[in-house]
């Protein structure tokens, strides 16, 4: 088949750079140079350009407790055609949504809610019909995403997509959960009443064109604590717009796979995620809330041949490993090429 001249075939260079990205955490720039193995020239003139296409995406995220968030929901709804413009409109001006999709199929969205009442009425709304045909409806309590086991063990973590991806299974920091504290110093604190203006003004930050200078790197030293304590966290994202136009090793993703289901036992969540871990099986999303479990994947679609190490191991199908965990399975998926992201991360509209 000839390639469409919008599709760009990655260099092994530009797709080590994406790893190194994708996995790094608060050490500088020339430390994740060295360690990625990528002349530092090269380096820096792939970053530059795979931030120019939007295949990657800064922000800060925040810790809920660190902003006053006691409740966090992950809604993955099926309107009807006729009413898919409508839930999306309702959808965005829903207080706290910082994360908005709409597909062919599917809507996903993620609301930090500022007061229990709010996460309260917001299920209330979903009861009305507002929101489409509700798949899955995921609300934790951020305490509950602190301990071994966070409700939210994966939040849109890409860097183990992109690692099996790229032929390899070894991870640097997958997975990343919601509440990610670097030293554990927030774990306990209590909930604040407001951003603080620290905080807010990370939040509202606008990243600029990439440099050697760009992410943990740029932030004032007066802010790096706030990084440090795990009060926000630094990550990078796929650009899911950009990304089934680039090419690697023959492989394209085409499609974000959503995955619900309800475990089979309490405390199942723990094994999933065990059973997940050793069958390389790394999806970019997980919550649940003790009962229900929301899952998403990057998919190459159904008929592309998946690249794997020689010496790779034969797998057990997916779906009878979440099988052993899971039952009322529902599997959806989206073409990622006509998916929209209405709200892409905007954690800036928890600032008031």
């Amino acid at each position: 088949m000839v390639e469409s001249s919008k599709t760009r075939t990655l260099t092994d260079n530009e797709a080590q750079v994406v790893m190194s990205i994708l996995s790094g955490g608060l050490e500088c720039e020339e430390d994740r140079m060295r360690a990625s193995g990528v002349p530092r020239t090269t380096y820096r003139s792939a970053k530059r350009r795979l931030y120019s296409e939007g295949l990657l995406e800064d922000r800060f995220i925040p810790n809920p407790n660190a902003i006053g968030i006691p409740r966090v929901s992950f809604l993955l709804s099926r309107p009807s055609v006729e009413k898919a413009a409508s839930v999306v409109d309702t959808l965005t001006k829903v207080p706290g949504t910082v994360e908005l999709w709409s597909g062919t199929q599917v809507v996903l969205a993620v609301i930090f809610h500022e007061s229990v009442e709010e996460g309260e009425s917001f299920l209330r709304m979903i009861t009305t019909g507002e929101v489409g045909n509700p798949l899955s409806v995921i609300q934790v309590d951020t305490a509950d995403c602190r301990g071994p086991v966070s409700n939210v063990p994966v939040y849109f973590d890409f860097e183990g997509a992109w690692v099996r991806y790229c032929g390899s299974t070894a991870t640097k920091s997958y997975p990343c959960p919601l509440l990610h504290p670097n030293n554990g110093s927030t774990a306990h604190d209590e909930p604040q009443k407001k951003v603080p203006l620290s905080i807010a003004s990370l939040l509202t930050r606008h990243f600029g064109r990439p440099s050697h200078l760009s992410g943990p790197s740029s932030v004032p030293r007066s802010q790096k604590r706030n990084l440090r304590q795990g009060r926000v966290e630094w990550r990078v994202f796929l650009g899911l717009s950009h990304l089934n136009n680039k090419k690697y090793r023959g492989m394209t993703f085409q499609d974000v796979v959503f995955l619900t289901g309800k475990l089979r036992k309490s405390g199942g969540l723990a094994e999933l995620l065990a059973d997940l871990a050793g069958s390389n099986v790394r999806p970019f999303l997980l919550a649940s809330d003790d009962n229900s479990v929301l899952m998403a994947n990057l998919g190459i679609g159904l008929g592309a041949v998946d690249y794997a190490p020689v010496d790779a191991q034969p797998r057990q199908p997916v779906i009878q490993l979440i099988a052993r965990h899971l039952k009322n399975i529902e599997l959806i998926r989206e073409p990622l090429a006509p998916l929209r992201m209405p709200i892409e991360h905007r954690y800036d509209r928890l600032v008031s």
